[in-house]
Parts: structure tokens; sequence; C-alpha cells
């Protein structure tokens, strides 16, 4: 059975149940960083963008992270397939997507097509701890423009340091 990281595990939970696409950016941005940058994890961040920004009905922000999700899984066939995602199923529902963005269609929440039932009741078990259900379609208004409403000066601070380092090592 694979073992699938903490991060991973609240990134579907937040996904999949509370339907925090702003959170699940949260959660897997500090581990893709602390993880080489590896491009699966960049590719789960952005879709959960392209979701937030598709529940805002912010079309253009949302159509260009899909297409970057796309050309991803495009480059790196299989890379959802190893976190138990069906990848086909995945491109699928971001072309269908992209064409109900074009036409301005309603928003609707992604469910991310999982194959590891063994992860999927692991999540279920951790989301009811949570109060959280499973596949839920919340209409909280606050989800919608949750970036608005967090301190992220400690976020913004870490990517400061981090381009000065980087400035600082191309100096040398």
């Amino acid at each position: 059975m694979p073992i699938y990281s903490e991060s991973y595990i609240d990134y579907l939970i937040h996904f999949q149940a509370t339907r925090d696409y702003f959170e699940c950016h949260e959660i897997m941005e500090e581990y893709w960083l602390e993880n080489d940058r590896d491009k699966k994890w960049l590719t789960l961040i952005q879709l959960a963008v392209a979701v937030y920004h598709e529940r805002q009905k912010n079309r253009k922000g949302s159509l260009r992270l899909y297409r970057k999700v796309l050309s991803h899984l495009d480059e790196t066939p299989g890379m959802l397939t190893e976190l138990a995602i069906n990848e086909d199923a995945v491109i699928s529902e971001v072309k269908r997507r992209i064409q109900i963005n074009l036409e301005n269609g309603p928003f609707e929440n992604f469910d991310l097509p999982l194959t590891d039932p063994d992860l999927e009741k692991q999540c279920q078990t951790k989301a009811i701890k949570m109060n959280a259900e499973w596949l839920s379609h919340p209409e909280d208004i606050d989800l919608m423009y949750k970036h608005k409403l967090r301190d992220r000066s400690d976020v913004i601070e870490a990517r400061e340091q981090s381009k000065e380092l980087k400035q600082k090592e191309r100096g040398r």
C-alpha cells in the first residue's frame, strides 16, 4: 500500500470536502517548495487555483491555469497516476471546464477522480474528524474570496528572503 504525505492528504481533504481551494494552494505550495519544486505538486497547486478563479468568475485567470495544468500533464504523463488520481479523467474534466469558461457557464466543484480506495477512505476519515463532508457542495461566500481575508505577510516575507538568497547566490 502506498504511503501518501500528510500534506497531500490535507490537500485532498480541502479539495474534495471543504472545497477550500485557496487552502489547497497554501498547503501544497509549502510542500512543493520543500520537495524540490516537483512538477506534480505544482500541477496540483495550479489546478486548485484554476478552480478557485473559476468559482470567482475570473475566467481569464482560470483559463490560463487550466491550460498550464494541461501543458504539465502533456509534458510529464503519468505524474498524477502516481498520486492515485485518474489522469485521463482529470484531462477530460479540465478540457470540459475550459469550454465552460469560454461559454461563461456555471461553476461546479471539481471532484478529483481518485483510484486508490484506501487513500480515499483515509481522507474521508480525516475529513469527518474535521467536521467536513467528503464530496460536499458548500456555498460559503468566504471561500470564494478567501485570499482577501488572510494575512499572508509571512508568505510574502519568506518569498522575499528566498529571492534575496537567490540573488546573493547568483552574485557569487
